[in-house]
């Protein structure tokens, strides 16, 4: 069947209903929230595994460790210095 240049445009200038404007909305949305759970199942394992590798570098140990040491000594400081009754409750 052919469509004549004028019927072609007709069908193409046809305004939706509100209702078919609904059914597309939720036939894209379901569509979406389909590829969406299906991204989330097969980027899961991939992501833990990089995680995985780049952890057991020694390079991000040693970061991990530098920034620990960091944080531990401004507590202590700050704990010495602004809240000192802290210190003083330690029992041993």
């Amino acid at each position: 069947m052919k469509l004549t240049e004028r019927a072609l445009k007709e069908i193409i200038a046809e305004e939706l209903s509100s209702a078919d404007k609904k059914e597309i909305k939720k036939m894209i949305s379901t569509e979406l929230d389909s590829f969406e759970r299906k991204f989330k199942k097969s980027l899961k394992p991939i992501v833990e595994e990089e995680l995985k590798k780049l952890l057991k570098t020694r390079d991000v140990k040693a970061d991990v460790a530098d920034i620990s040491k960091k944080i531990l000594k401004k507590l202590y400081k700050d704990l010495a210095f602004q809240h000192p009754y802290i210190i003083d409750r330690i029992k041993l």
